[in-house]
């Protein structure tokens, strides 16, 4: 039976190949099938397109996500990368270590001021390159990850856990959208909408 990552509950499992198969092309030897990951706590389907002439796998839905988006700088690639693949291997603090490092970056990167991370937030909010919105998810973020590297005075709380975890992988990634991923696809519509005007003599 094939091993593999579940995207569902991140846990190496075997799965159960589903029987049926679906043409997934008629010009390609592609076909899909429906895998169901054995872990009893998850029993999650995975829709897995496959060459039917080698039966090697060429995609699976979903995917285990562990790459960034390549709009975004260097640095906070780097550091959301670790983020992403530690969530997949179930390392709660590192991740939001990892999530806590990538939104520093991204700080440095839009050219935010000061020697520790709530300075520099509070530096870019300032000179209004962030929203006030942003900047109150900024150190949300931030405080998530001193939890990881600090823990707290608290015995039933020194740890972050699933749920933490889960939680500032989705606001990096709303964020990082925000200010990187939004931004370029404004620039483009406009240009693009300067090149048909042009076109078309306006």
């Amino acid at each position: 039976m094939p091993s593999r990552r579940c995207p569902h509950c991140k846990v190496e499992s075997s799965y159960q190949v589903g029987a049926e198969r679906v043409r997934f092309s008629l010009q390609l030897p592609y076909l899909l099938r429906l895998d169901t990951c054995r872990n009893e706590e998850c029993a999650c389907v995975t829709g897995v397109v496959f060459d039917g002439s080698t039966g090697e796998i060429v995609e699976t839905f979903p995917q285990l996500e562990s790459e960034p988006d390549e709009l975004f700088p260097e640095g906070v690639k780097i550091a959301f990368r670790q983020a992403l693949r530690s969530l997949n291997e179930k390392i709660w603090d590192g991740c939001v270590l990892m999530c806590r490092r990538a939104l520093e970056e991204a700080m440095v990167d839009l050219g935010a001021k000061g020697k520790v991370l709530y300075d520099k937030i509070e530096d870019l909010a300032n000179q209004n390159k962030i929203t006030p919105d942003l900047r109150d998810w900024a150190h949300e973020g931030r405080l998530a990850g001193k939890l990881g590297a600090h823990g707290t005075e608290e015995e039933e709380k020194r740890w972050n856990d699933e749920t933490d975890a889960k939680e500032i992988i989705e606001f990096c990634k709303w964020f990082f959208r925000y200010i990187y991923i939004l931004p370029k696809q404004l620039e483009q519509r406009r240009q693009r909408l300067t090149q048909e005007a042009a076109s078309n003599g306006g």
